[in-house]
């Protein structure tokens, strides 16, 4: 199509991301951008692409506030779980995670921690400035709005040791996340279950906040999600002093024993947000979740990096030890094995494909051996690259955190590339909210692409996206309200939804009826003027 031409998407429903109703209009795309959204009376001109989207939503592309798929420029296979949901841009770096920067000193720890993770890659970089040219240089299939990590800053500064920074290696910290900064990240992430992160104390992330400015968002996978779950949203509001943007990850109640408490978390960040405070979440739409599955082990068992983590593992001692601290009640560490259960995880996937689908308990059985047992041999087979998930909230929490206006809608996929039966969220996400979430009454559909769309442009500073406004840029979906629905179960995770039937990005078709077009029209973004 020529960038002169115009393609108007007449007879459909444009719903524009803000909120408001619905309201029957045309689309108007021409040189990237959207050119008008005129009334159903006026024609198109002769020389128009004419599309007929009658009976079809319009609404601007999905962006993926957490996700994962830092990897998708560097692989030689294009990554369609996002786009083929509408997805249009995904914020990466996620949960302390990001791909930069590395020092050359804490080069080999840095690389065996993401292997738990990610897939096998080469770090070909050492500045965030590097990788985003080198991510350039790959290409993407969705918009790329890059975080960077603290876990990746802490362990270019000191690598993976169980204590505080000195005054200079915190000097460091704070000059590398600046560099990131000026390099294009949107903003600092965190993820305090996994090491190194689990080893700092508020105040060294107090310094970095202050360090972000006004305008960036401080991401945060908390300290605990399940029995010290209010003790953890406090300590992020107190991370982010003098007016800091506060964003929390994947908000949940992980803990079988603490249902039905999301309803008191929310009043407390409302308490907060009256207050002033600037502070948001994203949420998924399932009651699993899915990680590394070292982080099953206790915070000392990380101390030193993944060879430390391996001796450990083949101690008896220290397996003691480990599942002393596994079985008490009340422990301050995210323990998956009492908020979860051990016959409630569920390994997704192994660097051999071992083991896929099988129950902690289950291989616990199957070995005559304890289940923390039996998770340290799979991990020393698989030389700790192993990923699971965890069967643990309950429904009605979910449906809570989704009715609540400032949740954004994230889908904390893991990195596409490990194989296995990953958790169905990476295929799912936005069509399971769209279809299931929307028709059963939960949030309106209007409400629900705006918590995909304009509030996460506005949390993160997405610029000239998540509206359908005329002079932005034309990323677009077109669906149909009636059958949009992921078909991603957890038995058979990567089937691709229904109902998604057009995505554009800057004007480019790039998926059609669940098709892929085979051309990577994504592009790396900077944050823009709040």
């Amino acid at each position: 199509m020529s960038t002169h031409q115009q393609t108007w998407l007449t007879g459909g429903t444009v719903v524009d991301g803000t909120g408001r109703p619905g309201e029957a209009r045309s689309v108007v795309l021409r040189g990237g951008r959207v050119e008008a959204l005129p009334a159903p009376r006026e024609s198109p001109p002769q020389d128009a692409e004419v599309v007929d989207v009658t009976g079809l939503v319009v609404c601007p592309g999905f962006i993926d506030t957490h996700s994962h798929a830092d990897n998708v420029p560097f692989l030689t296979q294009d990554d369609t779980s996002k786009i083929l949901q509408g997805v249009t841009t995904e914020v990466v770096g996620n949960c302390g995670f990001s791909l930069a920067p590395v020092d050359p000193a804490g080069a080999a720890d840095l690389a065996t921690l993401m292997g738990r993770i990610f897939p096998p890659m080469e770090f070909a970089w050492t500045s965030f400035g590097e990788l985003l040219a080198h991510a350039d240089a790959g290409g993407y299939v969705t918009n790329y709005a890059p975080l960077v990590g603290h876990n990746v800053l802490r362990i270019a500064a000191f690598g993976s040791l169980d204590r505080a920074p000195t005054p200079d290696e915190s000097t460091v910290m704070t000059a590398l996340l600046q560099d990131a900064l000026e390099a294009g990240a949107f903003g600092l992430s965190s993820g305090l279950i996994y090491p190194p992160g689990v080893f700092s104390l508020a105040e060294e992330l107090q310094v970095l906040t202050d360090a972000l400015g006004p305008d960036r968002v401080y991401a945060t996978h908390m300290r605990n999600e399940s029995l010290h779950l209010r003790d953890s949203v406090r300590e992020a509001l107190d991370t982010t002093r003098n007016g800091r943007r506060l964003h929390i990850s994947h908000l949940k109640v992980a803990d079988r024993a603490q249902w039905g408490r999301m309803g008191d978390v929310l009043d407390e960040l409302d308490a907060a947000w009256e207050s002033g405070r600037l502070v948001t979440q994203d949420a998924y739409p399932y009651a699993a979740g899915s990680t590394m599955l070292t982080a099953i082990l206790p915070p000392w068992f990380h101390d030193g990096g993944s060879e430390a983590v391996l001796s450990r593992l083949r101690s008896p001692e220290a397996l003691d030890r480990a599942e002393r601290d596994l079985a008490r009640p009340g422990s301050r560490f995210e323990n998956f094995a009492l908020s979860a259960g051990w016959e409630n995880v569920v390994v997704s996937s192994t660097a051999s494909d071992r083991h896929v689908g099988s129950s902690i308990a289950q291989l616990a059985r199957e070995a005559g051996t304890t289940p923390l047992r039996a998770a340290a041999q799979l991990l020393v087979e698989e030389d700790l690259s192993a990923t699971m998930v965890m069967h643990m909230m309950d429904e009605a929490d979910v449906r809570t955190v989704l009715a609540h206006p400032r949740t954004a809608i994230g889908s904390d996929g893991l990195p596409p590339g490990t194989g296995g039966r990953p958790h169905p969220r990476t295929f799912g996400t936005f069509p399971r909210v769209l279809g299931r979430y929307v028709r059963d009454g939960t949030v309106l559909l209007e409400e629900a692409v705006r918590r995909m769309t304009s509030l996460p442009a506005e949390i993160f500073a997405i610029p000239e996206r998540g509206t359908l406004r005329p002079g932005l840029v034309a990323d677009v979906v077109c669906l149909d309200p009636r059958t949009v629905a992921d078909g991603a179960t957890y038995e058979d995770p990567t089937v691709p939804p229904t109902g998604i039937h057009r995505v554009y990005q800057g004007g480019t078709l790039v998926a059609l009826d669940g098709a892929w077009q085979g051309r990577r029209a994504g592009r790396r973004l900077t944050p823009g003027d709040r």
